[in-house]
């Protein structure tokens, strides 16, 4: 019984429509990853990114190419292509993953395409 005397009724057992759980403002998905597992991914990236672009700038010290644009552009087509493949080439759904506008992925996909 609740405090104003009425009964309440027990929630529903969740049933195969029920929607994922929400967690911390995301939505659980079988297999997702909570923010502190997404956390030491991060770490994990930025220290063994580190070290590759140490060797990088180490090797091209006397070289006059342009490193942070090339590798700015190969990380940038390994993170849309991982975001079609996740989302079976949905463009909206690959956009929310990167968390851009889905007009500005279709235009970098184009750009791909070309190169």
């Amino acid at each position: 019984m609740s405090p104003s005397g009425k009964d309440i009724p027990p929630p529903a057992a969740p049933s195969a429509s029920t929607p994922p759980a929400k967690t911390e403002g995301h939505t659980k998905e079988p297999g997702a990853i909570n923010t502190g597992e997404i956390n030491k991914l991060y770490k994990q990236v930025e220290g063994k990114l580190e070290a590759i672009v140490d060797k990088l700038l180490i090797s091209k010290m006397n070289d006059n190419d342009n490193i942070l644009q090339s590798v700015q552009a190969m990380m940038e087509k390994i993170f849309i292509a991982s975001a079609m493949k996740i989302s079976d080439n949905n463009v909206s759904q690959a956009s929310k993953l990167l968390g851009i506008n889905r007009n500005t992925l279709s235009k970098k996909l184009k750009e791909m395409e070309r190169r």
